[in-house]
């Protein structure tokens, strides 16, 4: 009876041990090719296999030519590229207790990309942290890969295989970035989402840009071109596209309402017949310039007709010259606009006029001019790097790189770059980035994932 009791003792411990080891796994492997091998704090290296769990204070060790995902128990979903080590070195999630979530990782070698799950998305914004090198990454729930480079454009992974085409850098998509806010901006995307804009926020092809009442702010755009939008303005970018490398240069702008003052950057200066500035029916030929545009009573309400008439020059579409000059052209015409000259769309007749008398409210423009606002162009768009160091590019969301008192703030589409000296903007994602966007994992029942998915 004493033996059967003491049996009974033990299998209740065995089974209190084995929930608990459950409860404590942090999450579980899924697809792998190739080899996976887990470091355990106790020391011990063992091969995985999917459906594996890790645990915090593992290390995530990937062989050459080998990846593997693993799914957190938040759902996060990392991807792990060849020759890497990620460590798991804190991690705690509960349902119940959102504000006590914590995840923190350590990559030592190698990268991986991650999709993140409700950690850092619930409760505590700072609850996941990437630690790398010299810098570390905050995440604010997104999608982005991350790569130490050891060797320049980080042919660590390829020092064993034959050579290979160098990986051509991809272009932003980022086309614009706000320079100067003075109350409420955002942006509204092609599928109508809407989103705040903040001093350094990003700006899209597609976006539709609008201020606030009392409110103002300026875009500078990759040709080095910028905008200030006035109190009330909706303006979209509805097309830009700027690579030199490829000899890509096209600007399409329109003026939904309010007003807008323009300088025109390396599209508009360099070739006039592929930068478009419109405004209801109207287009705005560019010779190189400066200028006001508004669009406001029948222009901003959509009226067949968006002319203004001379007694109200500003209640519909027209012009302000103040460098360079510009032609206003309409179905029914066009006009040369010369410096500090003005004209409108015709109400009664819908052709371009010249302004007679131009109200104070257009040469008094109390909305700072575009250029008057100093412009860092490495610090807004960044610049080329191919060194040794931490890369970090950001597919969706947001991520915060820092190292030490510095910080830097990555949108969708960007890259940062990071070594002991270094936190900077990359005008390009390297191509090595790009390289394992679209990894495709398949298991041996030919069951296949991508990461992302």
């Amino acid at each position: 009876m004493k033996t059967a009791t003491l049996f009974f003792s033990l299998l209740l411990t065995v089974v209190a041990t084995m929930a608990q080891a459950v409860e404590e796994a942090a999450g579980r492997v899924g697809n792998i090719s190739g080899t996976l091998v887990v470091q355990r704090v106790d020391g011990t290296v063992r091969v995985v296999v999917p459906k594996a769990e890790v645990f915090a204070g593992d290390m995530l060790i990937t062989a050459k030519d080998s990846y593997a995902q693993v799914e957190m128990n938040d759902g996060t979903k990392m991807t792990i590229r060849p020759n890497s080590n990620l460590r798991i070195e804190a991690y705690q999630y509960r349902k119940e207790a959102p504000k006590d979530d914590n995840i923190v990782l350590r990559l030592l070698r190698g990268g991986f990309r991650t999709v993140t799950g409700l950690i850092g998305k619930r409760g505590n914004t700072d609850a996941y942290k990437l630690h790398a090198a010299t810098a570390t990454i905050g995440i604010r729930g997104t999608d982005f890969s991350t790569r130490l480079c050891a060797t320049k454009d980080c042919r660590d992974d390829e020092a064993d295989a034959k050579p290979a085409v160098k990986p051509q850098p991809a272009p932003s998509p980022v086309v614009g970035r706000v320079m100067l806010v003075q109350g409420e901006l955002s942006a509204r995307d092609p599928a109508s989402r809407d989103r705040t804009l903040q001093l350094g926020a990003p700006v899209y092809e597609g976006d539709t840009l609008i201020t606030g009442a009392k409110s103002y702010a300026v875009v500078a755009f990759r040709d080095e071109g910028r905008v200030s939008l006035q109190a009330g303005t909706q303006f979209r970018v509805e097309k830009f596209k700027y690579d030199k490398a490829k000899s890509e240069e096209n600007a399409i702008l329109r003026l939904l309402k309010g007003g807008v003052r323009v300088v025109t950057g390396f599209i508009g200066r360099t070739n006039h017949d592929n930068y478009r500035f419109n405004l209801a029916t109207a287009t705005i030929g560019i010779r190189g310039t400066g200028f006001d545009a508004w669009c406001n009573g029948p222009c901003a309400s959509g009226a067949g007709n968006p002319g203004a008439t001379q007694g109200n020059p500003l209640d519909g579409a027209g012009v302000y010259v103040w460098a360079g000059e510009v032609v206003l052209v309409s179905p029914g015409g066009s006009f040369s606009v010369a410096l500090q000259q003005a004209a409108i769309i015709a109400r009664d007749t819908g052709k371009p006029v010249r302004v007679i008398a131009i109200p104070p409210a257009v040469t008094g423009n109390s909305t700072p001019r575009p250029d008057s606002i100093p412009f860092d162009f490495e610090k807004l768009f960044g610049t080329e790097s191919g060194d040794p160091g931490l890369y970090v590019t950001v597919h969706d969301g947001h991520v915060v790189l820092s190292m030490g008192e510095k910080s830097l703030d990555l949108f969708r589409g960007e890259t940062g770059y990071a070594d002991s000296h270094i936190l900077k903007l990359l005008s390009e994602t390297p191509g090595f980035m790009g390289d394992s966007m679209d990894i495709i994992l398949t298991d041996k029942h030919g069951n296949t994932c991508m990461i992302g998915s």
